[in-house]
């Protein structure tokens, strides 16, 4: 939940000027600064960035695969219009505050005993003007670690939860095994790569999709490359480019389909009930 570089010998001056540096970096610009930056502390699995397709420069900072994973489901679902990552629980004294009011120990920095600034998986609001909170937590890995252990992950809940729900803010935690191994989330990682295209293919995407949705009609027992060839010959496009506008397309929902199944070019059209939805 801390910074691993910057908990070495880390005093209560030190955690409070690291606070007034994050709120002050924030106020300034218009990308949001995460609390926590990957590459300082120490974790297992994969931790790193997630690209953020649509907004140029302000890339995800996850911890995990897990994370990873579920930026991504946060990015294609509708309701949200923004999500900030490893959010912390500021004022710090209204967490400390929740701890001790339901008796049990505030985190601390390891070796200190100064309180720690809690974070937050993903702090994210919606289009409806309503704010939401996800906690990720990966059970499989829960289940290893010692009694003492899982008390303190379970204590460290109830103060994440208590400080938002206090707030009017609906918490969520979200068991990774829940989505982890999931086809649908692994269809948006490959779908995403396409959310923005050239704007050559931005340009013609309309015709595109009015071809593709003709060749449709005579290919649904066939197989979805085959659709994609034969969309891209009736407009004079080379083969990746129809699958680009694919990919695209369906992550903006202007082409709807079974995302529960793998999204493989060899499938029948009709495993996946394609349908366009919309011309532009």
């Amino acid at each position: 939940m801390a910074r691993g570089k910057s908990t070495k010998n880390i005093t209560v001056a030190k955690r409070n000027r690291r606070i007034e540096q994050w709120e002050g970096a924030n106020a300034k610009g218009s990308k949001y600064i995460p609390f926590i930056d990957p590459r300082d502390i120490k974790s297992e699995g994969s931790k790193g960035r997630v690209p953020d397709y649509e907004n140029n420069g302000q890339d995800k900072r996850v911890l995990s695969n897990n994370e990873r994973l579920y930026a991504y489901i946060l990015m294609f679902d509708d309701r949200i219009l923004w999500s900030k990552e490893q959010y912390p629980l500021l004022p710090i004294e209204r967490s400390i505050a929740i701890a001790k009011r339901l008796k049990i120990r505030h985190p601390k920095y390891p070796g200190t005993n100064v309180d720690a600034v809690m974070t937050t998986d993903f702090y994210c609001g919606k289009f409806d003007g309503n704010e939401v909170v996800y906690s990720i937590k990966d059970d499989e890995k829960i289940k290893s670690l010692t009694d003492r252990q899982k008390k303190n992950l379970e204590n460290k809940e109830k103060i994440q939860r208590a400080f938002w729900e206090s707030q009017g803010i609906k918490y969520h935690l979200i068991y990774s095994s829940t989505y982890k191994k999931s086809i649908f989330a692994r269809n948006l990682v490959k779908l995403a790569k396409s959310l923005k295209i050239s704007f050559e293919l931005e340009l013609i995407r309309k015709r595109w999709l009015k071809s593709f949705s003709l060749c449709l009609r005579n290919t649904s027992e066939r197989r979805l490359s085959f659709l994609l060839t034969a969309t891209s010959e009736s407009m004079g496009i080379e083969y990746q480019q129809s699958v680009s506008l694919f990919n695209h397309c369906l992550w903006h929902k202007l082409i709807k389909a079974n995302l529960n199944i793998p999204l493989r070019f060899e499938s029948l059209v009709s495993d996946f009930g394609i349908k366009v939805v919309a011309h532009d």
